[in-house]
């Protein structure tokens, strides 16, 4: 592309392009203030891989899906870049009329950023400035090739973070045209169309409902992590969580999508570990609470089959379960681990814990326990996490401080709760409370 532009220019936070060395656990650092962070070495560590033109090898899911979805729409290849935020220079000018930016925590707010605070404090030590996340996040915004063409071009942020901007009244502080929230695949595109074409847009907008899987596009550029989406949403109603504005777990198929995706994250994005993600991995094809084994291990079996058809040395794995589906379905924990666990290979896959209060549980997460009563969520938490720890998994559970009405009575039945699973494989991290869903603009506890 000459330097006259791309007409759409997709970017992201530094700290959320990047792939940090392959490691997400090593992107955690970028929660990390900036007393700690110098630019030099954040530039070094939070290195983004790209072409000359600017062009990245491999994006954040949320951000190829927005790609998809444009290409999908009609604009080509010649209008959309998802661009390295370090180049932004070499692609955007003269004709370029959209910047999109996808946002993780634009302002620091996040569990991540909380959880670093906080362990800092404790420790007595120094906390200066912003998170590095969210200092990216303002150099991108603040990019001299976005001022030098200002005049005839509008950001539009997105991402699981947009929020923020919202909830905190920064948007026209922060210079943000339009802030989107919500699934993007069905009334993002339209969105685009209208600023393309010069007409007056809503500063918010938000997706009217969870988009139809057989809208959703599969993705052109491979994903960060070698991540693969196989459900959206999940239907339990936890008040605080943003998958739960996705409605009901909805299940993509394998042929001409999850297989597809596989392939290019293997064959163009070059990866050899292969994480099926899902807000609830064990409810795959599920049309209600109760699991589908059924539809679960075909999916293992045929995505298993497909990646280990390129070698031995590549692997499966997923990312996200719940303590109710574990403990209602140990068969089914066993069967899926003989192949994304094979040869008792150690992995890890995360667990919203919550709360150790059946009292909290009930009042703002009853769906969670399901087909459990609150009342004995504490006993199916501690019976999930053995399940998956003789099928080896090791357990990294979230707990969140402060929920609204949260006593003191909840607070000992959290370390009730903690002290049952000091005998078991699972690491907990305590998550300052975040106000999602339908606690937006409740209570922040961090920052």
């Amino acid at each position: 592309m000459s330097f006259s532009g791309y007409p759409i220019v997709l970017t992201g936070e530094m700290a959320t392009m990047s792939d940090t060395h392959g490691s997400s656990v090593v992107g955690f650092a970028s929660a990390i203030p900036e007393n700690y962070f110098r630019d030099w070495i954040a530039k070094r560590f939070f290195r983004v891989k790209s072409d000359r033109t600017g062009k990245v090898r491999r994006a954040p899911y949320g951000l190829a899906k927005v790609e998809a979805a444009l290409l999908a729409h009609g604009y080509t290849s010649n209008d959309v870049i998802i661009a390295d935020p370090y180049k932004l220079d070499r692609v955007i000018g003269p004709n370029t009329r959209i910047v999109g930016i996808y946002v993780m925590d634009p302002l620091g707010l996040s569990f991540g950023s909380g959880i670093v605070y906080w362990v800092l404090k404790l420790a007595d030590l120094p906390y200066k400035g912003l998170p590095y996340i969210a200092k990216s996040f303002l150099e991108v915004v603040e990019h001299p090739a976005i001022k030098r063409h200002r005049g005839h071009l509008k950001i539009v942020v997105g991402g699981p973070a947009g929020w923020q901007i919202v909830d905190t009244d920064r948007q026209e502080e922060l210079g943000i045209d339009v802030v989107f929230e919500g699934e993007f695949e069905e009334d993002g595109p339209k969105l685009f169309d209208d600023i393309m074409k010069g007409k007056d847009v809503s500063s918010r907008i938000v997706a009217h409902r969870p988009v139809p899987i057989d809208m959703v596009p599969t993705i052109v550029t491979p994903s960060i992590g070698g991540m693969v989406e196989v459900t959206r949403g999940c239907g339990r109603g936890c008040q605080f969580c943003t998958p739960t504005l996705s409605g009901s777990i909805r299940s993509f198929p394998f042929e001409g999508h999850i297989g597809r995706e596989i392939k290019l994250n293997i064959e163009v994005g070059g990866f050899k570990e292969i994480t099926l993600h899902s807000e609830e991995f064990f409810r795959y094809g599920a049309k209600g609470i109760e699991p589908n084994p059924e539809k679960v291990l075909d999916l293992t079996q045929r995505a298993y089959k497909l990646v280990k058809s390129y070698g031995d040395d590549y692997e499966l794995t997923t990312d996200f379960t719940t303590a109710a589906v574990a403990k209602y379905a140990p068969k089914l924990i066993k069967e899926v681990s003989e192949y994304m666990n094979e040869g008792g290979t150690w992995r890890f896959i995360e667990m919203g814990i919550e709360t150790g209060s059946p009292r909290l549980l009930k009042l703002l997460m009853p769906g969670k326990a399901l087909p459990y009563k609150p009342e004995e969520y504490p006993d199916v938490v501690e019976e999930a996490i053995g399940i998956l720890n003789d099928n080896y998994w090791v357990v990294v559970g979230t707990m969140i401080l402060n929920l609204p009405g949260e006593t003191d009575d909840d607070v000992v039945k959290n370390l009730e709760l903690l002290d049952r699973l000091k005998k078991l494989r699972v690491l907990t991290f305590p998550l300052p409370f975040i106000p999602m869903g339908a606690l937006r603009k409740r209570d922040f506890t961090i920052l």
